[in-house]
């Protein structure tokens, strides 16, 4: 009668390297998951900032405030607008920038000041070129210091006198 006595060395040895393989293939795909999971939320972002933009125009319609500079109260903020659209002030400060874009566009977001001492202070920080009066959105783990204007994973919202309002989604870099 023969006894099992368990695996044999070889075997083990077998097993434990079909594991590494398998975590070789498997580890990048899941990066891959994260970055396209990264780069799905700001295209999400892009999308309801938009929504948002349209709503906040029909509103300053209504009021007879789509032409122009003029401003329109939201929740008891006061926003700022250029042709029914929120305008951009690049002297403004990033608590003021951010609460005028939480009004118009509900994000869980801080400004960049607090982001760089507190980086779980919220999923997205709000940043601002002031001298092309540009609004920036980005993750909460992107980079705060250096040329962040063309970080490729972010949402930018500007509204000029001369080609209204846009919004850009970069997902390059997510």
């Amino acid at each position: 009668m023969r006894r099992n006595q368990g695996f044999t060395l070889i075997e083990l040895v077998v097993v434990i390297i079909i594991l590494g393989v398998i975590a070789v293939i498997a580890v990048p795909r899941f990066v891959d998951i994260s970055e396209d999971a990264k780069a799905s939320t700001m295209l999400s972002v892009g999308g309801a900032m938009e929504s948002a933009l349209s709503l906040l125009h029909s509103k300053a319609v209504i009021e007879g405030k789509d032409t122009g500079v003029d401003e329109i109260t939201l929740s008891g903020v006061q926003v700022p607008l250029l042709n029914g659209y929120p305008a951009v002030n690049g002297q403004d400060s990033f608590v003021q920038l951010n609460t005028q874009v939480q009004v118009w566009f509900s994000i869980d977001s801080v400004g960049k000041n607090v982001i760089q001492s507190d980086p779980d202070a919220a999923l997205f920080f709000i940043d601002k070129a002031s001298g092309l009066n540009q609004i920036y959105i980005f993750f909460s783990d992107a980079p705060t210091s250096g040329n962040r204007t063309e970080y490729g994973c972010q949402v930018r919202y500007q509204n000029t006198q001369d080609d209204g309002p846009s919004v850009r989604v970069l997902t390059n870099e997510c």
